[in-house]
């Protein structure tokens, strides 16, 4: 789309001396924009179809877009300096075989994540789904590298394992700080509990006042992360260990529900609970 159209991915908008970029669309991979560039990526294409135009396609394809999108997407159009369709002839040939690249890696990916979610559900990690916040893909990677549980006697040795622990600084009689985390060990284990914290600071009601907390205290956001990546190993351990889900404090949350509204190919299961 550089050579094609390339107000395509936005447009400078200049005020009080300072240049901003504006999107055209919020997501540039979203179902919308793709659609336009498969089948529309020349702005004159976009100009001949209008505002009436581009409001029928959006209904047809459910695309739904808005106004102010319809509207930028027709002034990037007209404004374009983009050379005619014969002369970009070669450009959208490209275009397209690029395009049809990357359904094929979607394709892949949906099939790589089908056999996730399947292998996941056939084994004690899927109590983890219960966790608000906490999808598929990182809930199978988390119990790949968790592993069997057995082999740990407390939670603290999973932390020390993802290398998560803080190394105690201390020096004569005083009584020691703590310091940066060791991260010596399970680099894969640290790097989930990490993505693990980082979602569930934003996704999950019961565990936000533990976020809430901390960020109250001045802490930077990559530590709270952490910090909330082995409150996770600990519960994690804890739900392993007992083949127990996430008990929600919160009323909308039953575990039951969390589970499948996740699930993207499976059919709706239960869980057994001890």
């Amino acid at each position: 789309m550089d050579i094609v159209w390339r107000e395509f991915q936005g447009y400078a908008d200049h005020q009080n001396g300072r240049a901003r970029k504006i999107k055209v669309f919020s997501n540039f991979w979203g179902k919308a924009s793709l659609f336009f560039m498969e089948h529309y990526p020349h702005p004159a294409a976009i100009c001949k179809l209008g505002e009436t135009g581009l409001r029928r396609l959006s209904i047809q394809h459910n695309l739904k877009l808005r106004v102010a999108a319809i509207r930028k997407l027709l002034l990037v159009a007209a404004e374009s300096l983009s050379s005619d369709e014969q002369t970009l002839r070669p450009e959208l040939l490209l275009l397209r075989m690029k395009l049809q690249d990357l359904r094929a890696f979607d394709a892949k990916i949906d099939t790589l994540e089908q056999e996730i979610e399947a292998l996941l559900l056939q084994t004690d990690g899927r109590v983890l789904l219960t966790v608000p916040g906490l999808g598929v893909s990182t809930a199978a990677e988390l119990y790949a590298e968790i592993g069997d549980v057995s082999h740990y006697t407390h939670a603290g040795q999973l932390i020390k394992k993802a290398g998560t622990n803080p190394v105690v600084k201390q020096t004569g009689g005083s009584a020691g700080s703590y310091g940066k985390i060791s991260k010596q060990g399970n680099s894969h284990l640290r790097y989930v509990a990490y993505l693990a914290g980082r979602s569930l600071c934003l996704h999950n009601p019961d565990l936000k006042p533990f976020y809430e907390r901390l960020k109250s205290r001045g802490k930077h956001p990559r530590s709270i992360f952490v910090a909330m990546g082995n409150k996770m190993l600990k519960i994690a351990f804890a739900m392993l260990r007992d083949k127990k889900p996430f008990l929600s404090t919160k009323p909308s949350c039953p575990f039951a529900k969390e589970i499948n509204k996740k699930l993207r190919f499976s059919c709706f299961i239960t869980l057994d609970v001890a």
